[in-house]
């Protein structure tokens, strides 16, 4: 092998291996993590909801105005897509599911 060939597959070798430092770099984890969305499964009566529909910032106050029945003690609406769920906040147990009318 000639003195070039050699110097050319070093310079080479050596570009390589500074590119993998670059894309390792840009691999850093992210600092933030991202809220996810509500569970995406199906839902029905008597399955248990995810957490984030019992906190009361999930609540429907307007439960009347949206045609929905008054909520028992200890329960709650809240909005899922295009369905009302009621909910025992105690446990998160799905008492009823209505759609949102349009």
């Amino acid at each position: 092998m000639t003195s070039k060939s050699l110097l050319a597959c070093v310079l080479v070798a050596a570009s390589l291996s500074t590119a993998s430092f670059v894309v390792q770099a840009g691999d850093t984890p992210q600092e933030t993590v991202q809220p996810s969305n509500i569970n995406a499964r199906d839902l029905k009566e008597g399955d248990r909801a995810p957490d984030i529909l019992m906190r009361k910032e999930s609540a429907i106050s307007d439960w009347k105005k949206r045609g929905l029945k008054q909520p028992e003690e200890e329960s709650q609406w809240a909005r899922v897509g295009d369905k009302y769920v009621l909910l025992k906040t105690t446990n998160g147990t799905i008492l009823e599911i209505t759609p949102v009318k349009k």
